[in-house]
Formats: structure tokens, C-alpha cells, sequence
């Protein structure tokens, strides 16, 4: 059994039947520094809405801002706000792609978040208390 297939049993154990609707991995080091990244709780939710959508690293997230809303119970503009401020942030980008039928959807690249949070995580305790288990392996 592969590791990615032993986290998801694990989760599966963990959550039961819920998980079987679906779940994301979320790096600990995003709700660590959530302040620091000048993220509130709506931003953060935002986010987590993002992200349950971004299924591989290749290809970014096209969530609808209405689709965020609706599950958040709350306007769009609500969800825009919160876009536009990560953009503003610097921690996300989004532009417009063009779909395999030609389509053009609007997509959010994380990558800036990533290489953030990835910075943070190298100065973060259990980061390196892990670092230092695998140079004593």
C-alpha cells in the first residue's frame, strides 16, 4: 500500500462515512500562520472552498464565486472581497484559461500561497523536529 493510499485510510478511519463524501489535505502550517498571511476567518474559508477543488497540482481551481457563496451562506460579493484581497495579498492569482472544449473559466493559481507557506514551514517546530527524524534514519 502506497503512502498517499495509507493517508487516505487513515482519514477514512478517522472520519468515517463523511469521508467518503471527499477530503482535502490542508498543511497545518496554513491555519498556523493564517494571521500572519492577514487572513480572517472568511478569507480562510474562502480558501478552504478553493482549495477542495484543487485535485491536482497541474491544474488550478475554477470554483464559481456563487457556488463558494451558496456554501457559505453568504453574498458574492462576500467571496469576491476575499479574492480580491488574497490577490492583493499576493498570495493567490486569477486569470482567465481556456478548457480542452474551448470554453474560458477562471481559475485560481496558488501558487504564491504555496511558496509562502513552504517558507514558514521551514522555521515551523515540527517541521524540523521531522527534518531531523529523517537525518537520524
Amino acid at each position: 500500500m502506497s503512502t498517499s493510499e495509507r493517508k487516505t485510510q487513515k482519514a477514512a478511519e478517522k472520519w468515517g462515512d463523511a469521508a467518503e463524501a471527499g477530503f482535502q489535505t490542508l498543511p497545518d502550517i496554513l491555519l498556523k500562520k493564517q494571521v500572519e498571511l492577514g487572513l480572517s476567518a472568511t478569507d480562510m474559508l474562502v480558501l478552504m472552498n478553493i482549495t477542495m477543488h484543487w485535485w491536482y497540482q497541474e491544474q488550478r481551481p475554477f470554483p464559481r464565486t456563487k457556488t463558494i457563496a451558496d456554501r457559505m451562506g453568504c453574498d458574492s460579493r462576500t467571496v469576491q472581497r476575499s479574492l480580491r484581497k488574497m490577490t492583493d495579498l499576493g498570495l493567490i492569482t486569477r486569470m482567465s484559461e481556456t478548457d480542452e472544449r474551448g470554453d474560458i473559466r477562471y481559475v485560481v493559481d496558488l501558487e504564491n500561497l504555496v511558496a509562502k507557506l513552504s517558507k514558514f514551514a521551514r522555521t515551523d517546530e515540527a517541521f524540523l523536529a521531522r527534518q531531523r527524524r529523517k537525518e537520524a534514519a
